[in-house]
């Protein structure tokens, strides 16, 4: 749900002026998202722009799909990705607000079943720990549990104490996102009631939300819904189907429009109210919006402070207070930036990833805000770094079809049969011709494609759905020529690292 392009360092400099400007050139903003479109391929997007408790600019680009007339506007509604972090961060809040539960009680008090790494972590591990991301995890640890798979979220939970460690307990931040799945149990256990149906009543209800959803079902059921959109092998830009994602709504999930983005941060910059209706005290905005976590790098603005509250990225600049979060899913990415002095902020929604499209507008927004013009060559240099990110990825494709004359160890009928990790579970390699086995991973349909050989024990993998990068399977032996196991080598996708898997063959 995280999503990184290097130019946080290029749009932390844009941060640093001495005054703020009064006013946002909307006509020179709306130029300017029309080349954005034009120049990045983007197929839609929609913005929003608050201040003073009032909604000053919203509009829709572009359409709902590519080759599609459909028309984006401000109730289209658009995957948030990891914006969604703050919404769960907020019904916790309103359950400290009303003292069912305070942000250092021990997860094990709500849900038994919670296991990590080591008895004394999961025994310590607070509410807090949860929405700070310092359990000691890798970095998007546990992405192959929800990623496109069939598992529920109280079945993700249970996995979890299969996950090894890159660190000890809270000496370093490392991003999550199955941590705020937890999280969801808890709302879940106190209330009596589903996280998604305590958000709908609690949040989006109050907020005149009504097409906002952390249920896959009435995304799909609403007519007003943009699709994703990819690269596909060609690097055109392609329609893709969203993947349901109900396993991960708390973490990254939740789909939304501007229009109803732009109330959820006027909740959030009035400390907590909305419409005269005081939705959570100003005490839980302020603890929410309160540095937990210092990043050594600097986090996404690489300035020494920068630091996480609870689902959000906290930046003092020049004594003003940016508060920010990203998304990203397949084929959507978003922008949530507030400035709380100045009581002003701007979401960004799009349905196309892995664009530096909207890092730009973000750039040019901030810059407006902070009487900062953006250099003349910021955007050339944008699109320059695109273009070359496309040619490296072309390039290296050709280079894949580069192979010794080898063959494997074995006969190709002999690598088939069950394999399995122990955290994610049964992994199925099937013989499909003379020449080629097929991958199939228990739980999730995308991870599923050919295996043809490379070199030696090494297989190319070919993965069926065209938001998989291809990769490479080397199965492992021991000194008698068996098959112990295979491991995964090939670039990650979104938030699943295939290097945490310890996949073993079964004996039996």
């Amino acid at each position: 749900m995280k999503i990184k392009i290097n130019f946080f360092s290029i749009i932390g400099l844009l941060l640093f002026s001495n005054s703020f400007s009064q006013q946002i050139q909307l006509d020179s903003l709306d130029l300017q998202i029309h080349q954005v479109i034009k120049d990045f391929e983007i197929p839609g997007l929609s913005i929003g722009i608050v201040r003073n408790d009032s909604i000053i600019f919203s509009k829709g680009y572009g359409n709902l799909e590519i080759h599609n007339e459909r028309k984006v506007d401000v109730n289209t509604i658009f995957g948030i990705g990891s914006i969604s972090k703050s919404f769960t961060a907020l019904t916790l809040g309103i359950l400290v607000d009303e003292g069912k539960i305070d942000w250092d009680d021990k997860v094990k008090e709500y849900l038994p079943y919670f296991e990590l790494y080591a008895p004394y972590v999961t025994d310590n591990f607070t509410i807090r720990d949860l929405l700070t991301h310092r359990s000691g995890l890798k970095d998007v640890s546990g992405g192959t549990l929800w990623y496109h798979s069939d598992y529920s979220r109280v079945e993700i939970i249970k996995r979890l104490k299969y996950l090894e460690p890159a660190s000890s307990y809270r000496e370093k931040p490392a991003y999550q996102n199955v941590m705020y799945v937890v999280a969801s149990e808890i709302v879940k256990t106190v209330t009596g009631t589903s996280w998604d149906s305590f958000l709908k009543a609690r949040v989006f209800d109050k907020l005149i939300m009504n097409n906002s959803t952390s249920l896959s079902t009435e995304r799909e059921a609403n007519m007003n819904l943009a699709q994703p959109h990819i690269w596909n092998e060609d690097y055109k830009k392609v329609a893709i189907i969203q993947e349901k994602g109900d396993n991960l709504a708390p973490g990254g999930f939740i789909y939304s429009s501007a229009i109803e983005m732009s109330n959820y941060m006027r909740l959030m910059l009035n400390n907590g109210v909305f419409e005269n209706d005081t939705i959570v005290s100003p005490t839980i905005i302020k603890e929410i919006f309160k540095p937990q976590f210092i990043y050594a790098d600097g986090g996404v603005f690489k300035n020494e402070f920068s630091s996480y509250g609870f689902g959000w990225w906290l930046t003092p600049v020049n004594g003003h207070k940016v508060i920010e979060h990203s998304g990203g899913i397949d084929g959507m990415s978003a922008q949530l930036v507030m400035i709380k002095d100045m009581n002003i902020g701007f979401v960004i929604l799009t349905n196309a990833s892995k664009e530096p499209s909207t890092f730009f507008l973000r750039a040019l927004l901030l810059g407006e805000l902070l009487d900062e013009t953006v250099p003349d060559n910021f955007y050339s240099r944008v699109k320059e770094w695109r273009e070359n990110r496309i040619k490296e990825k072309k390039e290296s494709s050709k280079n894949l079809l580069k192979t010794a004359n080898t063959k494997p160890s074995l006969a190709i009928s002999e690598y088939s049969g069950k394999y399995t990790d122990r955290m994610y579970g049964d992994i199925l390699i099937n013989k499909s011709n003379e020449d080629e086995l097929e991958i199939l991973f228990s739980h999730t349909k995308v991870f599923r494609g050919k295996l043809k050989h490379w070199h030696f024990d090494t297989f190319k993998i070919d993965w069926y759905d065209i938001r998989v990068p291809d990769g490479f399977l080397t199965f492992n032996f021991n000194s008698k020529r068996e098959i112990l196991g295979f491991s995964i080598d090939q670039e990650n996708l979104l938030d699943v690292d295939f290097g945490e898997l310890n996949i073993l063959k079964n004996k039996n």
